[in-house]
């Protein structure tokens, strides 16, 4: 009897039993690969492309400060300015300040290393729960990275190379430092940046002497400065300074009773930055030539330059008063043919009127 011979297994897969699959395969795979290689090289070329070096990061402290120029008796006169900031230190900000900043821009500034996951990830909750951007994850550290070197363009390039700057700035600076270049870079509204003008300019105080009303409600203006400033709208800055109150409760900030007490407190606006440039214009806007000429626009606009000059204020005053009243003798002569001056205060120009006076005062309801 003859056995069946056993059946035999060819050892060759598919594409070894046809070469041409495999090397069809290879080729496919070789082309996928080259274009992702190449996409990837691209797009880190594009997302890092522009960015600033290790000098430019270490330099985020050089900020645009204002120039005043003083009269023969050293009292300011005028100011000169890009940018109306005073630089301070960390040590004379309000603990208050720091601590409403931190609540409501960043709690966990002091425990993330430049980008808060946690918030990432909560944000994206959010914003997918809400079908739209309604919370952004931003740190402290990212802000400044984004107010220093980039736009406000709402794409995802700019976010990433927001994050990679805030690693880099993480790595060149401490965490005081990076809160002291934030707090006195930030927009305050009205022309006001950083917190020492903005606490002289709305409150006529110090950062430093700064309550914790009046710090909650500089903290709630960086978020939107031009529609919570109290000089723009009073009763919505008090509802964005209770808002921020109630961060700092929550974070433990602040105890039940100062959030009381904070969020009954009046709110009283006094600007003690505002020079009111009434008279010698001409000798300013030649001193102001002769700087530019000696030392550049940039630094004479932004430079913080402190210029002591030789005119007597109340000389000044008399002098173009006398040339005032002169002037109005001879349009009140009979016979006076040319138009007269259109009625304006001595001397005011755009510049000194543009800002509204802010001794005014809001008490809760």
């Amino acid at each position: 009897m003859r056995l069946p011979r056993p059946r035999q297994y060819s050892s060759r897969t598919p594409l070894a039993a046809h070469p041409y699959l495999l090397v069809s395969a290879i080729a496919a795979l070789a082309v996928v690969l080259f274009f992702a290689v190449g996409w990837v090289a691209w797009f880190t070329y594009d997302v890092t492309a522009g960015l600033p070096n290790g000098a430019a990061i270490r330099g985020l402290g050089d900020m645009a400060q204002s120039t005043t120029i003083f009269d023969a008796s050293d009292r300011p006169a005028f100011t000169i300015f890009k940018e109306q900031r005073i630089e301070v230190p960390l040590e004379r900000i309000s603990s208050n300040l720091v601590k409403a900043v931190v609540s409501v821009e960043d709690q966990r500034f002091y425990e993330h290393g430049g980008v808060d996951a946690v918030r990432v990830a909560a944000a994206v909750i959010r914003n997918f729960e809400e079908g739209r951007k309604a919370e952004g994850g931003s740190t402290i550290t990212q802000q400044l990275a984004r107010k220093s070197f980039l736009n406000s363009d709402k794409t995802y390039r700019r976010k990433l190379k927001e994050i990679i700057l805030a690693a880099y700035i993480e790595n060149l600076h401490s965490k005081n430092e990076i809160l002291e270049l934030y707090l006195n870079k930030v927009y305050f509204g009205d022309g006001l940046y950083g917190v020492e003008a903005a606490a002289r300019g709305y409150f006529g105080k110090h950062a430093s002497e700064l309550t914790v009303d009046e710090a909650a409600l500089l903290a709630g203006l960086i978020q939107s400065p031009s529609s919570y400033a109290p000089t723009v709208n009073l009763e919505r800055a008090v509802a964005r300074r209770n808002v921020v109150l109630q961060t700092m409760l929550s974070s433990g900030a602040i105890d039940a009773a100062a959030f009381e007490r904070a969020k009954r407190a009046p709110v009283t606006l006094s600007n003690a930055l505002e020079i009111k440039e009434s008279y010698g214009l001409y000798f300013k806007e030649q001193v102001r030539r002769d700087l530019v000429d000696r030392f550049g626009w940039q630094r004479v606009y932004q430079g913080g330059l402190r210029v002591y000059t030789t005119m007597d204020s109340d000389l000044q005053r008399a002098a173009e008063a006398l040339v005032e009243k002169g002037l109005g003798d001879v349009e009140k002569r009979a016979g006076f043919k040319h138009a007269r001056r259109a009625a304006q205060p001595r001397g005011a120009n755009h510049s000194s009127t543009r800002r509204r006076s802010r001794l005014a005062t809001h008490r809760p309801r």
